[in-house]
Formats: C-alpha cells, sequence, structure tokens
C-alpha cells in the first residue's frame, strides 16, 4: 500500500515530521525491511547512540483510502518517533522511485532505501494463527523438535526474578544471542507473552515448548497469582533448561526434590502475626497455589512439604491475615475449637501494649535506595518520556524515637509497636513531626511519592532525596547541615551501604623517609590516622591529582580565608577522607611539581624518588609544619633539601693555590654553589649573562676537583666550535694547573690514547656523532656543556648524543636557558636530571601548555620553584655593585679549517714578499710592504672575502669570528644589552649587516660614507634599535653613546688609545650602568701574537704604529727583523 504525505502528517506530530524529513535526507535510515504482504515495515535508523534505532511499523489500510501507521521504536520516545517518520519517508520515497504508475510494491526481504529490490506480485495475507500453526507443524516433523539448528543462535530465556510482593515470583521472557563459544552475549531483547504470539512472524527460536509455555503466560499472566496452572506452566518453564535466576546471566534453574520444612507465627514489628515456613537457611519462601521454595545458589525450585500438616491446611493456614496483638488469644483459641486435634503451631502470647508518649528525637537514616528509574531524571526531562532504567541512590529516612520505641514516618496515627519482647502504644506528636518534615524541606529534600513506594516496596515508603543531582550536594549535607541537625537533639545514623562515607583525620600527620641502600633514590610515605588507624595518604592525594587534570593546580588556590573548606580525599576503601585545605595545600602543591608530567612511581604507598627531589622535602617541611606533621627518620636528606631551597645555607668555597684568577663575590658563589651540588650527587644550569664568567667559575670548580682528588678522571667540556680556543686559553690563564687536551682538527684521533693523562678534555658539538664511541667508552668526572642552549632541540641528533654522555656530575653554563619556549628548558633539565621534569608529552600537557596557552601564573611560579634550587641565574643589573665600571672580555677564537688554509696561504705568500723586502731594501725602508702584508693577514682572521680573492679554497671558507659574532649577538642583545660594534673594515660591516638582515636584527651604522650622524645616533640613544654598528675612524671620536652598555671590537686595532678612544663612546660621564667590552680575537694568528706585543713591547707598536700614522713617512720602524718572525709565523692552535 502507498504512503502518502497526508498519512504521514495525520499520524506524526509538527515536530516529528520534520525531524523525520531531516533524518530520511540526511541518509539517517541504514535499511529497511518490508513485508510480502506491505503490512510491515522493520527498518534500523541511527540516531545519538551508537548502535540504530530499531523500528517496527504496523501498516493496515482504512475505509477513507488512506493508511493506519502503528510504529514502534527502540529509542527512548518508542511510539510513533521521529525515526519511525524517517523510516516512512525513506519507504515513500522507494515506492516513487520503483513503482510503476500502475503498480503496487510488495518487495520481498531487505532493501536498503536507494537500492530496493524489485516489487513481488502481491500474495493473499496470513493469519497470525495459521502462520503459528504452520510453524507448530514444521517444527513437530523435525526428528527432535526441541532441538536448535546450528543457523539459529539466539535462545528464549525464561527469566525468574521476585515479585514485588513478599514471597512473588514474575516470569519474564527475553533472547539472548549465543556466541560461537557457546555462551551468551550481554544483549538481550525482552517480549511480552501477547506480543510474542501474535507477530506476523514467528521468531525461529521458539521451541515447540515454548508456543506452549507463551501461551499459558499469556492467559494467565506472569506472576504467581494464576493458582496451580501457574505452578504446572512453572514446571514446564524449569524443564526447558533455559530458566535463571534474577537475569540471563544468573544461574540455571531446574526443579528440586521437595522440602520438608515446620510452620510457625511470626512476630511482625507492630505485634501482629502472621504464620510463615521456617526454610534451611538460603531458601526463598515463594507464595505460590502451593508452598514453594527457591535456591539460587544450588539452582533450583521446588515445592515445600510443611511438617505435620496436609498441604491443603498448609496453604489455609499459610493464607492467613496478620493478627492483631490484641486478637492472638482469641483467634488461637478458636482455632483450637474448630480444628481439635490438629497439631497447629502455636501463637505467641505477647503482654498488652503499654502507653508511650512524650516529644519525639528525629532520627535520619542516611542509606542507598534500589529504585526503578532516577527521579532526578524525570525532574529534569518533565513529560518526556525516557526508558526507565533502575538505579541506585543515596535516600534519607526519617522516623522518630518515642523512648526505646523508633516509629517509622508512615505508622498509623496511634500505633502498636513490638520492642525487645515488649509491646507499645505510641501517641505520636504530630507538630514535632511535621516540623521536622518542614526541616527537610527547607534543606532541599523531598519525600518519594507514592509511585515509588507501589514500585520499590514499602521500605521507601518513608524516604527523602535531595533534589539536587549533583553528589556534592550530599557531601555539603553531611559536612555542614548534619552536624547542625545533631545540634538541635536530631540522631543521624549513616548506613553501611551509604554511598558517601565521610571521615575526619583522628590524628596528626606523619612523613616517613627511607634512604634504604642506594645513593640517588629514597622513599616517602604519607600518612593520616583516620578512625584509629593509619592511612597511606599519598595514594589518595594523587589520585586526586589525576582526577583533577589540568585544574589540579587550583586546589592549592584557595584564599586565606578559604582555608575551612575541605578538601576531600578519596581513600583506597572507598570512603572520603574530609580534611581542611589548610592542612593538606603544602601537600598537594608538592606533589604537583614532584608529578606535573610524569606518573610516580608508588610501593606499598610510598614514592620513589630520586635525590634531586631532595628540595622538595623543604617545601613538605613547610606545609608540615602548619599541619602538624611528624617526621621519621631522612635528616640528612632534609638538610640537603633546606639547603637546596634556603639562599646562604650553602658552605662556602676555597680556591686552591695555582688558581690566578681573582673572583668577584657573585662568581665565588657560583662556586659556591657548583661545589654544593657536587657534594650533593647533582647537576645544575649556570645561566649568569654573557661576560659574568661562566667559563672562570666552571674553571674554578674543576681546579678545586684537582686539588682536592677528586679529579680522578678528566672532566669534559663540550662546546661550539667557536669556543674551544676560548676554553683553552681561559684554561691557561687562570687555571694553568688543570692539564688541557682539545679534541678538534683532524689530528684528534691520535689524541684519544692521551685523554686519561689529562683533567680536562674540550671537544664540540659537532664532534659528537663523529666521535661518539670513544666519548661515550668512558666516565667523565664532570660533563659540560657551555653554550647548552645547543640541545633545545629534545628530538636533535646532538641533543640524544649529549644524553649518552655519562659523568659524574653534569652541568649546563647558557646565558640563554630559555629562548622561545618552556620545552627547551625541560631539554637542558632531562640531560642533567633525566625525568626531574616528566616525560616530554607529559611536560608539554602539564606545563608547556597551561603556561604558554592558558597564561597559568600559578602553575608558571610552581616550575619556577620546582627549577630554582638548580638553576643559578644572575644578571648584570642583579650584580652591578660587585662589578667594575668597566669589564675587558677577550674572545679567543679559533680559526675554522678551510679560513685557517686561506690565512696560510696569504701568510707564506706575505712572508716570503717582506724577507725579499727586507733582503733589498733593508727594514727601514719596506714599512709600507710590512703594514700591506699585516692588513692581509687581518682581514683573512676577520673574513676571507674581505681578501676578494678568487680561488675556490676561499670562495668555501668561512669565517669562525663572524660566526662566533653571531652567536653573541642574539644573547646579548636577549639580555636587553644595548651594543656597540666596531670594527676597522667598513666592507666587514657590511657582511655583517647582510646577516642582519637575513635575521631580521634591528641595527644603524655610522661610517665614512654616512652622511646623516645625528639620525643613527639619536635612534640609538632613543631606545628604537639595540644595535650600532660604527667603523673605528668614524666612530671613534665626539660621540655620546652612553645608552650603550657592552662594547664589541670586531677586529683589534694595533694602537690600544685608539680602541680605547672607541669604547669610551660608552663608558664616559653619563653613564649610570657597567660597561662590558667585548675584543673578539683569532687564536694563533696576527692578531694573538700582536695582542701579545702590545703587553710586551709597546715601543714596537709605537713604532709600527708611527711608520704607518701617514706623517713623516720616512721614519723608521722600531722593529726588528725577529719581531716580525714572531708575527709572521705559522698560525698554531
Amino acid at each position: 500500500m502507498l504512503i502518502t504525505d497526508a498519512d504521514l502528517r495525520r499520524t506524526f506530530t509538527a515536530n516529528s515530521y520534520r525531524a523525520g524529513q531531516d533524518y530520511h535526507h540526511d541518509g539517517m535510515v541504514e535499511e529497511i525491511d518490508l513485508s510480502a504482504d506491505g503490512r510491515l515495515l522493520r527498518a534500523a535508523v541511527r540516531g545519538t547512540t551508537a548502535r540504530p534505532y530499531r523500528q517496527t511499523i504496523r501498516l493496515a489500510a482504512t475505509r477513507a483510502d488512506g493508511v493506519s501507521i502503528t510504529g514502534t521504536c527502540t529509542c527512548p520516545v518508542g511510539f510513533n518517533c521521529k525515526h519511525v517518520a524517517a523510516a516512512l519517508f525513506a519507504l515513500q520515497a522507494w515506492q516513487e522511485r520503483e513503482r510503476p504508475a500502475h503498480a503496487v510494491p510488495s518487495p520481498a526481504g531487505r532493501a536498503t532505501p536507494g537500492n530496493a529490490p524489485p516489487p513481488a506480485p502481491a500474495r493473499p495475507a496470513v493469519s497470525p494463527d495459521i502462520t503459528a500453526w504452520l510453524d507448530a507443524m514444521a517444527a513437530a516433523g523435525e526428528a527432535d523438535a526441541e532441538a536448535y539448528p546450528a543457523t539459529v543462535r539466539r535462545r528464549l530465556l525464561y527469566v525468574l526474578q521476585p515479585g514485588p510482593r513478599p514471597g512473588g515470583l514474575v516470569v519474564r521472557l527475553a533472547s539472548v544471542e549465543t556466541r560461537r563459544d557457546g555462551s551468551l552475549s550481554a544483549q538481550t531483547r525482552d517480549y511480552l507473552p501477547g506480543h510474542l504470539l501474535h507477530t506476523t512472524q514467528q521468531p525461529r527460536f521458539l521451541r515447540p515448548s515454548d508456543h506452549r509455555i507463551v501461551r499459558r503466560l499469556a492467559l494467565l499472566g506472569s506472576t504467581a497469582e494464576g493458582g496451580e496452572e501457574f505452578i504446572e506452566t512453572l514446571r514446564l518453564v524449569l524443564a526447558t533448561g533455559r530458566a535463571r535466576w534474577g537475569g540471563h546471566d544468573g544461574p540455571a534453574l531446574a526443579e528440586g526434590k521437595p522440602v520438608a520444612a515446620p510452620l510457625r507465627w511470626r512476630v511482625l514489628e507492630d505485634g501482629a502475626q502472621r504464620p510463615e515456613l521456617d526454610l534451611p537457611a538460603g531458601l526463598h519462601a515463594l507464595h505460590l497455589a502451593e508452598p514453594w521454595y527457591a535456591d539460587p545458589q544450588a539452582g533450583l525450585l521446588g515445592p515445600v512439604a510443611p511438617d505435620g500438616l496436609p498441604p491443603r491446611l498448609a496453604r489455609a493456614l499459610l493464607a492467613a491475615p496478620a493478627l492483631p496483638p490484641e486478637l492472638a488469644s482469641e483467634v488461637g483459641a478458636e482455632l483450637a475449637r474448630r480444628l481439635p486435634g490438629v497439631a497447629l503451631p502455636a501463637l505467641a502470647d505477647l503482654p498488652p501494649p503499654q502507653p508511650l508518649a512524650g516529644p519525639p528525637a528525629p532520627h535520619l537514616l542516611l542509606l542507598a535506595g534500589e529504585l526503578p528509574f532516577d527521579p532526578h531524571e524525570a525532574m529534569l526531562h518533565g513529560s518526556y518520556y525516557r526508558a526507565p532504567v533502575p538505579t541506585r541512590l543515596p535516600l534519607a529516612r526519617l522516623s522518630f524515637r518515642y523512648g526505646p520505641v523508633l516509629l517509622p514516618l508512615t505508622a498509623p496515627a496511634a500505633p502498636t509497636l513490638l520492642h525487645e519482647g515488649r509491646l507499645y502504644r505510641v501517641a505520636r506528636d504530630r507538630a514535632v513531626e511535621a516540623a521536622a518534615m518542614a526541616r527537610l524541606e527547607v534543606l532541599d529534600f523531598a519525600r518519594l511519592g507514592p509511585m515509588f513506594h507501589s514500585l520499590a516496596g514499602h521500605a521507601l515508603a518513608d524516604a527523602w532525596l535531595l533534589q539536587d543531582p549533583d553528589p556534592g550536594a550530599w557531601i555539603d549535607l553531611m559536612l555542614d547541615e548534619v552536624p547542625a541537625l545533631r545540634e538541635a537533639g536530631w540522631t543521624v545514623e549513616v548506613a553501611e551501604d551509604f554511598p558517601l562515607r565521610l571521615v575526619t583525620p583522628s590524628g596528626g600527620f606523619t612523613a616517613e623517609i627511607g634512604e634504604g641502600s642506594g645513593i640517588d633514590w629514597f622513599e616517602l610515605g604519607l600518612g593520616v590516622m583516620v578512625e584509629g588507624e593509619r592511612v597511606d595518604l599519598l595514594p589518595a592525594l594523587l589520585a586526586l591529582i589525576r582526577t583533577a587534570g589540568a585544574d589540579a593546580a587550583r586546589l592549592t588556590e584557595l584564599p586565606e580565608e578559604g582555608d575551612d573548606t575541605p578538601l576531600l580525599v578519596p581513600l583506597p576503601d572507598g570512603r572520603l577522607l574530609a580534611v581542611p585545605m589548610a592542612r593538606l595545600r603544602g601537600f598537594v602543591a608538592m606533589l604537583l611539581e614532584l608529578f606535573a608530567g610524569r606518573d610516580p612511581e608508588l610501593s606499598d604507598g610510598k614514592l620513589r624518588l630520586p635525590r634531586s627531589s631532595a628540595a622538595d622535602l623543604a617545601l613538605l617541611e613547610a606545609a608540615g609544619a602548619e599541619a602538624g606533621l611528624v617526621w621519621q627518620g631522612g635528616e640528612a636528606l632534609r638538610a640537603l633539601g633546606r639547603q637546596l631551597r634556603e639562599a646562604g645555607g650553602i658552605p662556602r668555597a676555597v680556591l686552591p693555590e695555582g688558581f690566578a684568577a681573582m673572583l668577584r663575590p657573585y662568581q665565588a658563589r657560583g662556586v659556591d654553589w657548583l661545589q654544593f651540588l657536587r657534594a650533593a650527587g647533582l647537576g645544575g644550569v649556570l645561566a649568569d649573562d654573557m661576560g659574568l664568567g661562566k667559563t672562570v667559575q666552571t674553571l674554578a670548580h674543576l681546579a678545586i676537583e684537582q686539588a682536592a682528588g677528586r679529579l680522578d678522571r678528566p672532566a669534559l667540556v663540550v662546546c661550539p666550535t667557536s669556543l674551544v680556543a676560548n676554553w683553552r686559553a681561559e684554561a691557561a690563564r687562570f687555571a694553568p694547573r688543570l692539564r688541557v687536551l682539545t679534541l678538534h682538527g683532524r689530528e684528534r684521533h691520535a689524541q684519544f690514547a692521551a685523554i686519561d693523562g689529562h683533567d680536562l678534555v674540550v671537544t664540540t658539538y659537532p664532534l659528537l656523532n663523529r666521535d661518539h664511541a670513544a666519548l661515550t667508552a668512558r666516565e667523565w668526572s664532570v660533563v659540560v656543556l657551555d653554550e647548552a642552549q645547543t640541545i633545545k632541540n629534545p628530538g636533535a641528533s646532538t641533543t640524544k648524543l649529549a644524553g649518552t654522555l655519562r659523568g659524574g656530575q653534569r652541568l649546563c653554563l647558557s646565558g640563554t636557558p630559555l629562548e622561545n619556549h618552556l620545552g627547551e628548558l625541560w631539554s637542558l633539565f632531562d640531560f642533567l636530571m633525566p625525568g626531574f621534569l616528566g616525560d616530554r608529552q607529559g611536560f608539554g600537557r602539564q606545563w608547556r601548555a597551561p603556561i604558554e596557552r592558558g597564561g597559568d601564573t600559578a602553575r608558571q611560579a610552581m616550575l619556577a620553584r620546582r627549577v630554582s634550587p638548580f638553576l643559578l641565574r644572575r644578571t648584570k643589573a642583579e650584580v652591578a655593585a660587585d662589578l667594575p665600571p668597566r669589564t675587558e672580555i677577550v674572545e679567543t677564537i679559533a680559526l675554522e679549517a678551510g679560513q685557517r688554509a686561506v690565512y696560510e696561504s696569504i701568510r707564506l705568500t706575505m712572508h716570503a714578499k717582506v724577507r725579499q723586502a727586507v733582503a733589498e731594501r733593508g727594514l727601514a725602508r719596506s714599512g709600507i710592504i710590512i703594514l700591506d702584508a699585516l692588513l692581509k693577514l687581518r682581514q683573512a682572521c676577520c673574513d676571507p672575502r674581505l681578501l676578494k680573492l678568487r680561488t675556490a679554497k676561499a670562495a668555501k671558507a668561512r669565517s669562525a669570528k663572524l660566526e662566533r659574532l653571531l652567536e653573541m649577538l642574539p644573547a646579548l642583545l636577549g639580555e636587553g644589552r644595548r651594543v656597540l660594534l666596531f670594527s676597522q673594515f667598513t666592507s666587514m660591516l657590511a657582511l655583517i649587516e647582510a646577516e642582519l638582515e637575513k635575521a631580521r636584527q634591528p641595527y644603524v651604522t655610522l661610517t665614512g660614507d654616512t652622511r646623516d650622524r645625528a639620525t643613527p645616533v639619536r635612534r640609538f640613544q632613543a631606545g628604537e634599535v639595540p644595535l650600532f654598528l660604527l667603523s673605528l675612524k668614524a666612530g671613534g671620536v665626539g660621540l655620546n653613546l652612553t645608552a650603550a652598555d657592552t662594547v664589541i671590537h670586531y677586529d683589534p686595532w694595533w694602537n690600544p688609545a685608539v680602541e680605547d678612544q672607541a669604547t669610551d663612546r660608552a663608558h664616559r660621564i653619563g653613564q649610570d650602568k657597567p660597561v662590558f667590552v667585548h675584543r673578539l680575537v683569532t687564536e694563533g694568528t696576527i692578531e694573538s701574537r700582536m695582542e701579545d706585543l702590545k703587553a710586551r713591547k709597546q715601543a714596537i707598536v709605537a713604532g709600527i704604529l708611527g711608520a704607518g700614522s701617514g706623517t713623516g713617512g720616512g721614519r723608521a720602524l722600531a722593529v726588528t727583523e725577529a719581531d716580525l718572525e714572531t708575527l709572521f709565523a705559522p698560525a698554531t692552535p
């Protein structure tokens, strides 16, 4: 039959019509299956659940030439919903698409809306009775009619459950799929007997016995009220072998043998008496037409044979109503008169009730209740239908204590109650009871309605429910209102099954430290006394932090006035420990710092912590002082933690004889810190600003280790290639007793065997990969990474290789440990102390994301506090009082191999040319040639490109000095330095400018070609740009650049006075900051040799400068041929 739009609009609400139309258009209909007679449509439509909803739709023609639609659905609405409408829209579309103009579709089998099979000829409709008979005939013809064919995997189960009345029994029909291993799936489908019988197509899982049983249940009902016929049906059910107790996965049931049991009178709470069977333990009485028992544990149901009474008389006695206490004697006498000679059980002889009056005391019992559905759902959704889901909720039961008697709220107006063998008749005080109920209503309680009383049994007739579904409402009630109720004279009792079990500490907190046999780890335990027993608190606090996730830091942010707010800590046994936040804030803060970004290692309730976590013990001690924490063990570790946390707690180190530097106060404190970390077995990051002497502090640290005999293995320094020469020069200058070996250059492999004969080995980051085997084959006394920001990328091969170096102590030197993001800091600490900040992903989740994206200042302060014991950073502003007005720093730089080859080529050519000139003209008349030769060597030191050579060797050569400058500038500018950069060569300044343009670094320039000198000076002095490039000739005099605090001389000039004059552009009257002067000098070249000559032979230098000054050109050079040989000697490392 055709479905028209009028049929759909007549059947569905406007909302369901539109929603169904949208579902159809969105392709939500997965399949439709129209029966052969066109009267039954089965469909599957996707909804909000993982599995599609299933629809069963019956179609019937009406006299008005329309179609009557009755559709059910497995969705919460259940009847003629939007899913039913969507299925019909899909059917209608298929009919319009596939049907010839004169035909009526009758598809057979399953079809999808987009690809339905062609219609089959219509067949006469077969009635359900005939269909069922035909199925039964086919089943009867089988060899074993009860056996399931292999193709039928679904089974019909008979689920027996206790009924709503005591002793009642309910039979529920449910089908379930069998798995390949013979077990039952968890998915079931329930049926009503009548529906199962009258389906158009009988399910294939019905066996002949099922037809008989289902028909009986349809006639008798599924409860025990069906009389003797119900017992007969029950026996048929048990005979199938498919009966289960309680649920489809409950124990299988069979009929058991009769059990003998005596009859007795049971005295009820109100003194009334009722007869019952005294069954053995574990058996339940079933009040059928005959007494039966249920033994779920043994999987048996069977009849009961009452001792001493015929079955008929026993059934009559069990049907007795409850006998009021005042009628017990009279009824007993009447039974004896009417049944002489029959041994009936005797009624209990109770004394007459005593009157009981007086103001009652309210009694509130907190318990768990089983409800057929959650009332909060009804409150939330109103009349909107949802499939009921049984639930277990916290409830309160109100009763009143009159003397020794606890009176239920639902008791009669003048009840009689039995208590300890005595009867009492209570005169209720309705006013007091009404006031108690009103107080519960003020606390947002609502009394359960009559519907719950009938559905859930009489046990909930006096139960109350909090209207707020949030479990926190119950917690607030127990913490805030229950104490107030008790003060008002109420008795509040908490049942064992109540889901919220709050406890409070009954004693103080204790912390235990176990140092074990190792030196790298210790164990920390934290406990509290609860209800007389010690409870491990750490597992509960860690679970709380995990549950809070990204919001865990908020646990430590309560304001001081909120300290009385309790923190609820879940204990392993299900209890909730309520502790004022003031007592736990410090513990939570410590755990957040300890384990943010990594999983803790727990053993028997204790934490296994690395020695680096000793600093966190100081936090715990401070927090524990407020909470009354008692410590057990770990005195040395706690002392170490206090030293790590407290400034000034570190002992002073004594420099050894032979160390040639006079350390400034802050540098001495740095050496103290390095020594303290070494003694504690820890590493650290020395992060002083550039120019504050990280190298000399490290050398002092190593010199102390050598003098103390602790440098039994060499120390290893890994640095950029440009700093190898500087380390060699600084060590020779300040720690001459240190035997230094540099592993650099092509000949370095021959030096591997000499490593053990040295105190300090210097290598470079690029060589970590090439010399990996040799460097990792030994354990170094100390491993130092200079310019450690080189390993800021955790995924880089250099970073990974550095992490494989083994050393008794690991140190990082970096003026910029954090340049772009926190991941760089993590990388440094992962080298120093792997795991200290967790793994990379955890660190990003717990630290980087909240701080960098969320601006979480609390988390930022927490991270700073965590790393502070292991990171020492002093800025130039912080140590200004320790600094002289002017600090000279010589940066010694080794030439790169290609650059060294160019230098040597020029040196050989120029040396030969000078020798020839001196031989031909004499030394006095060879000044011009000598100065030209020296100029070319200086240019080769600055950058081979200044020579304008066209050889391939010169084209490929890099400038080690330029590379070092480009390393220095970002660090200096990152510290907020204002830099003057001088060079004699304007062409060198042009090369530097090109590199600055690539890096997009703002700068200004002043050379002899600059016409507008005022603008660059004004911009630099005003702070618009931090870098000023000047030629030595144009910018060396006449300028006042007091905004600068750093001067770099790229290429040293022969005349110290000229350099000093240029430096004085910054270091002059009006300068209020210390000035740092960096002089870049290439190692073993004309530059370093002129530095030596300037110090040793001022007259020689003056003579050279006088000869080349342009005045008195005929003046003789004050230099000897021996001096020239020194200047033109081969470049040395």
